[in-house]
């Protein structure tokens, strides 16, 4: 090859390479549920210590998405699904359960991992780091929602114990809960299942700050629309460093990684 020519291809694939860079350095990487939610050769099962602590060891995360539900004694836990017996070796709902019980109980994983409370992380690891809170609020086992008040004390104590660098970010499901967790100060986030919820949030829930969406849910153009309100976007669901690479192109704000190591990669 011509020396000429050389030099050409050579600068065209560091500047397609610069870009590629550039385009994605600025989007966010949170460890869903730690690192990784229901992911089957996970090597620490969703919302563990051990999950957490992997995640944010890991160069090139910036935060963890946690699933917290609120105890009989209102404590935060960290617990995905509604059932304990769905994924424990114990019986009932964290929200009919005391923190004696929940203390004694681990995953039906292959480490046996105990559950946590959300105090239980380092303070240290969450220095200039997000917390994404998923707050869950129903109480299947009663059919009845935790009670707001001592849910939203217990963020603002575990908000009170971190670093002031520690961003708190927080889910409902609820709009109520939404609007009382916004007036104390939290960055909050809404969910929407087809974009066409988006109408209702800018009408109805004017203080949500970031919203956060499937992959297949939301367009680059929905996306744009979204920020151009002063609005973010948080992207996720996401198996497939093909499916990582569609979502990065979309220009969110952070997307919610099932696979950190594949994330880190493409947005590098």
């Amino acid at each position: 090859m011509h020396k000429s020519a050389f030099l050409i291809l050579f600068s065209l694939l560091l500047f397609s390479s610069c870009r590629k860079k550039e385009s994605f350095s600025h989007i966010e990487i949170l460890g869903h549920g730690g690192n990784g939610l229901e992911i089957v050769n996970a090597l620490y099962h969703d919302n563990t210590l051990e999950s957490i602590e992997l995640a944010l060891l890991t160069d090139g995360c910036d935060g963890v998405e946690l699933d917290v539900r609120l105890s009989a004694d209102g404590t935060l836990w960290l617990y995905h699904d509604n059932k304990l017996e769905d994924d424990t070796n114990g019986e009932g709902c964290v929200g009919t359960s005391t923190d004696e019980y929940l203390s004694t109980l681990h995953y039906s994983s292959l480490d046996k991992e105990a559950l946590i409370r959300l105090k239980d992380i380092p303070k240290a690891y969450l220095v200039n780091k997000k917390v994404y809170i998923d707050a869950r609020n129903s109480i299947s086992c009663s059919g009845v929602n935790a009670n707001l008040n001592s849910f939203v004390l217990a963020l603002l104590n575990f908000r009170n114990e971190c670093d002031p660098s520690t961003e708190i970010i927080v889910e409902t499901r609820d709009d109520l809960w939404e609007t009382a967790v916004a007036a104390e100060g939290f960055t909050t986030i809404k969910f929407i299942t087809d974009f066409v919820q988006y109408q209702d949030v800018i009408i109805n829930l004017p203080t949500v700050d970031i919203i956060v969406a499937t992959n297949e849910t939301v367009s680059e153009e929905n996306v744009r629309q979204i920020h151009n309100d002063g609005r973010e976007v948080i992207i996720f669901g996401m198996r497939s460093a093909k499916s990582t690479r569609d979502a990065y192109q979309k220009n969110p704000d952070a997307i919610l990684a099932d696979n950190l190591r594949t994330a880190i990669i493409e947005r590098n």
